[in-house]
């Protein structure tokens, strides 16, 4: 199981969304780690449900575990292979959450994975996004996990040139030092 530190390419696509509101230096990358993918498969199996088949990633704290090598090199992205970045950028969102919260957003995460299942990360998207500033929601009224996608689709719509408004005010709270 590597552990490495965030590459530069890394930490400047992490830019993109976090700007200065991550301490990058502290971030370490732990690929090729099994056993992030077992707990969905017990929480599967006590809900009667098909263990998952896709990778399932866990932070904790200034760590991110893969259960891969992730691949977010400088020629991966240029390619437009952004699948590994943009599952990074969530993962990073947790590491936001650390490092302004402490650790009761990791028990605010699995609260919400055991409540929602696997529909924790729905947050209705672009439409979803209005609706919510409309009724003055705030990015802390979203989920820890509605959280990382919501800086997860930023960062692959800001790289598809696609329009960002939406997703805007709730990143904005990710740059935060």
């Amino acid at each position: 199981m590597p552990v490495r530190p965030l590459t530069q390419t890394e930490i400047q696509e992490a830019t993109l969304v976090f700007e200065g509101g991550l301490r990058y230096a502290v971030v370490r990358i732990s690929e090729a780690a099994a056993w992030p993918n077992w707990p969905p498969v017990v929480a599967a199996f006590l809900r009667g449900q098909p263990a998952p088949v896709t990778n399932n990633a866990i932070t904790l704290g200034n760590r991110c575990y893969f259960p891969i090598i992730l691949h977010t090199s400088a020629a991966d992205i240029n390619a437009g292979n952004r699948v590994d970045m943009a599952w990074l950028i969530h993962e990073l969102a947790h590491t936001w959450q650390s490092q302004h919260d402490g650790p009761r957003y990791l028990i605010e995460a699995i609260s919400a994975q055991l409540r929602y299942g696997p529909d924790v990360y729905k947050y209705g998207g672009e439409a979803g996004l209005i609706q919510a500033a409309q009724a003055g929601k705030r990015f802390s009224d979203f989920n820890r996990e509605q959280q990382g996608d919501i800086a997860r689709d930023y960062y692959v719509r800001r790289k598809q040139g696609l329009k960002t408004a939406a997703w805007q005010p709730y990143v904005d709270v990710l740059r935060s030092p």
